[in-house]
């Protein structure tokens, strides 16, 4: 997953379509995110909650550790209960 700055981690600024498959990916854990492909406020927003819900270091970026996250949890069906604040 790379963003525009050719790094493999996708933050606040990001924008392509590694972006738009994160935020498709999100959207399954039931944030209802604007699929657009630019990593901003809603997208940091739902990465910051994510991480804390999993026990995970805070910092609203998408490395590899959050990716394999996302991509577990997709995989044991978790987005069947949507997240609350």
């Amino acid at each position: 997953m790379a963003s525009t700055a050719g790094s493999d981690v996708l933050k606040k600024g990001s924008e392509g379509a590694a972006v738009r498959t994160l935020q498709e990916n999100l959207n399954k854990f039931g944030y209802g995110l604007n699929v657009d492909g630019k990593f901003g406020d809603a997208t940091y927003g739902a990465v910051v909650h994510l991480q804390k819900a999993f026990g995970y270091t805070v910092d609203g970026m998408v490395g590899p550790g959050t990716q394999t996250l996302i991509t577990q949890q997709i995989g044991y069906n978790w987005n069947k209960n949507k997240p609350t604040t």
